[in-house]
């Protein structure tokens, strides 16, 4: 079990609202720690908080992981489709020479050659050479190469090492997620029991202190959406009770890649700035409401889901 996925986060806010959040309440804290000296803020427990919120702002965003993952993913499927496009070429000579019935093309062992995932290309690339190299008198009469069972050991080979490195990029991912839940969990925690000492302090105090302490904030219900997309279709996936703050967790499950924005309508046509997210299995793109478009003042509430490609892609957001 991944360590992004065992640690909770203890706030529904999205990080960058937190990191301000933060610093207004630090600046709080140190406009009245005269006042709130007696109930334990002192310029060292103020100074500890303002400490935390470095170190949280100091972890890279996820932006970077998403990006670097997801690089690393589309390099892998690039040199899988170069190998599929070699592949097809050999067992098509082989198809044209000892006929589709025939035990030697089917010695190759190549089903739905479009189905393969990359670690399976890589596994069928030796057979695919073996059997080429053994029946190469025949089959270059038909135009077999060495060179085209030379370039497929070659792009095997480089394949390996992009499928090789997609774990560790994950896991370095997952790390930093990680350490960055753990790190706001931790300013968040120690921020909220700084606020409550203040809010008491005030409550009879001074209203307007007071209300400078409230953290609206708590763990809210994370409702799951997933769906299909046919090509070039639409969805619109319910968001009922969101906010401008609420957090979207969005990965593309499947295919080349969707695009992700509130509009006035279901089936709007997606904005320049519509996030387009690429497909990866483990990575999730982070984006409050307001970021992708959502605006209650002018109507801008429901979230469209588009495919512009000519495949079936698949998603899966996650809303809180």
């Amino acid at each position: 079990m991944s360590k992004r996925s065992t640690i909770p986060l203890h706030f529904s806010c999205s990080y960058d609202t937190l990191k301000s959040v933060a610093i207004k309440k630090i600046a709080f804290f140190r406009r009245d720690q005269a006042d709130l000296e007696d109930r334990g803020i002192t310029i060292d427990k103020i100074d500890a908080l303002e400490a935390l919120r470095v170190a949280f702002n100091d972890i890279p965003s996820n932006g970077t992981e998403v990006h670097d993952t997801s690089v690393g993913f589309d390099d892998r499927d690039i040199k899988a489709n170069q190998i599929s496009i070699a592949i097809r070429d050999v067992i098509g000579i082989a198809k044209n020479t000892f006929g589709v019935k025939s035990p030697i093309y089917k010695s190759f062992g190549i089903k739905l050659l479009s189905t393969l995932t990359p670690n399976e290309l890589y596994n069928v690339c030796g057979n695919v050479v073996e059997r080429g190299s053994k029946n190469m008198v025949k089959m270059g009469l038909k135009g077999l190469k060495v060179a085209m069972l030379t370039n497929i050991t070659n792009l095997s080979v480089e394949l390996l090492a992009l499928i090789s490195a997609t774990p560790i990029l994950e896991s370095s991912a997952n790390l930093v997620t990680g350490e960055r839940r753990e790190a706001g969990n931790a300013l968040f925690d120690e921020m909220r029991d700084m606020c409550e000492t203040a809010k008491n302090f005030y409550y009879e105090r001074n209203r307007t202190k007071y209300n400078d302490y409230v953290v609206d904030d708590a763990v809210a219900k994370v409702v799951n959406r997933r769906g299909n997309l046919i090509a070039s279709s639409y969805k619109g996936p319910r968001t009922n009770g969101i906010k401008d703050i609420t957090r979207f967790r969005i990965r593309t499950t499947m295919g080349k890649s969707l695009q992700y924005y509130f509009s006035l309508l279901k089936g709007d046509a997606p904005p320049a700035d519509a996030l387009t997210v690429l497909p990866n299995p483990n990575i999730f793109v982070e984006k409050t409401a307001a970021q992708l478009g959502y605006n209650a003042a002018t109507g801008m509430i429901q979230l469209n889901v588009f495919n512009p490609n000519t495949e079936t892609c698949s998603f899966f957001i996650k809303i809180g």
